[in-house]
């Protein structure tokens, strides 16, 4: 049994109790999860009242130290298992989840923690992130992303054309409410991000889908939509489209800006689905600047818990876009801002990138090996697009995956109105934790396809 020596201690006894049990914790002479003296005992021991020590161990579970257990005593909190039981996710299904598209947690942790002691020791930025803005934001965060930018993709961006925002699934709400009204019509691709589908419901604009194949949006039936439909806006995804994985052709880059151009569409370019560095290509913004909204975002870039994005717009469209900003959070935390400007300034965002790389890599080499015969993606994201047997719906295939705790997205998700829906599932690579548990996720669906080729 610990006894805690008290001898030579000044201040109130329950409170020299309290310092010295909980310097022994610190000293891991108390290990997690052992039980403390009864306070009876305790009392007789040191010779003090019941009441002092129930005081002292009071005083512990304020601190955080112990954890008392009805019936039981008072124990030394585990506080390890305490942090993984508070940030455990509300809702949690298990399994393996092949849904989710998100960057993988690889050294980012170490970035967070210099970037905060970094700013721990400067009180005037401190001062700043902790106040209070309109949507325009502080100097250093949009020069710094103009420089960022500039070198990215060797432009001569002027800032005023920059707008932060809190991702890009905020990015596209803003876009749709200070450009489109109640039943505007909206162009979207046919398989298409379905939260983007699912905000056009909430804010009644009319999703309309444009044909695809496989190399992406299809011009002619641009036109024949404008023509029709006489829409506000194109949303597309030509670098690396979601959820096919299809990029859009330079031949058909060209046309679809000439016919935004003849029909006075204005395109938003989702650009926030990463792309390895070697695989980058050139964005419309950088071609038709005039007409385009570029959005980023760094939670596919950097980490999912970074729920900041941002927007290139023509100079035009600024007023507009602020406003709504405005309307929707006022504007953006400069604290997070702060970190993501740091990241971009030393190199850390470039090295998580190259990270992220190196793993997507290696799990690419796992999914060709569990199916050789895929063929071989131009452009490799996060996502896979995998058709199925003729005979197995892909409704019923990702539900029947579901009962065996394996999680994708069915074709279903992505439809945009009536589109004709491919029998296809999207598997998220980077979804499992780890590569064996990806390992385990592919297996299933192996078997599973095999099974329905069988019947």
């Amino acid at each position: 049994m610990f006894v805690p020596d008290i001898v030579g201690r000044v201040g109130p006894k329950y409170k020299v109790l309290a310092d010295v049990f909980e310097e022994a914790v610190i000293r891991g002479e108390l290990k997690p999860n052992t039980k403390l003296p009864s306070q009876r005992i305790l009392s007789y021991q040191l010779g003090v009242t019941v009441g002092t020590i129930t005081r002292a161990y009071q005083e512990l579970e304020r601190r955080g130290v112990t954890v008392p257990v009805v019936g039981s005593g008072t124990y030394v909190k585990d506080k390890v298992k305490t942090q993984e039981e508070y940030y455990h996710p509300i809702a949690s299904r298990g399994g393996m989840d092949l849904c989710l598209c998100r960057p993988l947690i690889l050294g980012q942790q170490k970035r967070l923690s210099e970037s905060l002691e970094a700013l721990v020791s400067e009180p005037n930025a401190q001062r700043a992130v902790l106040d209070y803005f309109i949507s325009d934001g502080l100097q250093g965060h949009s020069t710094t992303l103009q420089t960022w930018l500039n070198e990215r993709w060797q432009w001569d961006l002027d800032a005023s054309r920059l707008l932060w925002t809190y991702g890009g699934q905020h990015a596209l709400s803003v876009v749709l409410q200070a450009l489109t009204r109640s039943g505007d019509s909206i162009l979207l691709e046919g398989l298409c991000y379905g939260e983007l589908i699912n905000t056009c419901a909430q804010q009644e604009r009319k999703a309309v889908p444009v044909a695809m194949d496989e190399e992406g949006l299809i011009p002619d039936d641009l036109a024949l939509q404008c023509q029709r439909h006489r829409p506000r806006l194109l949303y597309l995804t030509p670098s690396i489209q979601n959820p096919t994985g299809v990029r859009l052709s330079d031949s058909r880059r060209l046309k679809i800006i000439e016919i935004c151009r003849r029909f006075d569409v204005l395109i938003i370019e989702d650009d926030v689905m990463y792309c390895q560095p070697d695989e980058r290509c050139s964005p419309l913004v950088s071609i038709a600047p005039d007409i385009t909204l570029y959005i980023g975002s760094f939670s596919k870039y950097f980490a999912g818990g970074v729920r900041v994005g941002y927007m290139v717009l023509p100079s035009t469209l600024q007023p507009a876009m602020k406003q709504a900003l405005r309307t929707s959070c006022m504007h953006v935390s400069p604290l997070l801002l702060d970190l993501v400007c740091r990241w971009l300034s030393n190199g850390a965002m470039e090295q998580v990138e190259e990270e992220i790389a190196r793993e997507l890599k290696a799990r690419y080499r796992i999914f060709y090996k569990m199916f050789p015969t895929h063929k071989r993606l131009a452009v490799s994201g996060f996502n896979v697009w995998l058709y199925l047997p003729e005979n197995c719906d892909s409704r019923t295939f990702k539900n029947e995956l579901a009962e065996t705790g394996v999680f994708v997205r069915d074709a279903y998700f992505f439809r945009v109105g009536s589109y004709p829906v491919p029998n296809a599932i999207r598997l998220s690579l980077t979804g499992p934790v780890s590569r064996d548990e990806l390992k385990t996720g592919l297996q299933f669906i192996k078997d599973k396809i095999a099974a329905w080729r069988r019947l």
